[in-house]
């Protein structure tokens, strides 16, 4: 994301990882070496979660616990309470191409409550005609809530992706609506 220092698993001893509940599910967050950048997140586990980021080294890591006032932990409590303004402030850091890290910063700005498709996305990203690396983006997101891809739709309108997944998003989705978020 904008102004994220490149990071390298290389350079990462260890990892901070911290939960919360969230629509009243375990959802997780990891960060690593003394960074603030959330490196992913969701509601697996946090074993599946550090694997996502840093493969089989994950295992090798040092593990800390996130102190629980970590501005990240409290900007998912805020989005369960019916807040979502924390979330865009917080740091995020995902490797990518420059065209991904670009579709994520634009998934960024879909507004709390509102859904948008991935050919929107690619528009707000400035590639009009990338709806599918959109949609390739979205599916490689591995920090999601903070980069709301569960905001992004087909065209269609209907929402992609695994069963588990879509029902996920979908609650996402109902529970914005339901607290009358907005941007």
């Amino acid at each position: 994301m904008p102004g994220a220092p490149e990071e390298s698993p290389l350079d990462v001893g260890a990892i901070r990882i911290g939960s919360v509940e969230l629509l009243g599910e375990r959802f997780s967050i990891i960060k690593a070496g003394s960074s603030e950048a959330v490196r992913a997140s969701g509601f697996g586990s946090p074993n599946s979660l550090a694997y996502s980021v840093f493969g089989r080294r994950s295992e090798l890591l040092e593990v800390q616990e996130l102190d629980d006032a970590d501005a990240a932990l409290a900007a998912v409590r805020a989005f369960d309470d019916g807040d979502p303004s924390l979330l865009p402030a917080i740091d995020v850091h995902q490797d990518g191409t420059e065209l991904r890290r670009a579709m994520w910063r634009a998934t960024r700005l879909v507004e709390p409550g509102t859904l948008a498709s991935y050919g929107d996305v690619a528009a707000i990203a400035g590639h009009p005609r990338a709806a599918r690396a959109a949609a390739s983006a979205c599916g490689a997101c591995l920090v999601g809530l903070f980069v709301p891809v569960h905001r992004i739709v087909r065209a269609s309108g209907k929402l992609a992706g695994h069963a588990d997944d879509i029902a996920v998003r979908q609650a996402l989705i109902d529970h914005e609506r339901a607290m009358g978020m907005r941007g």
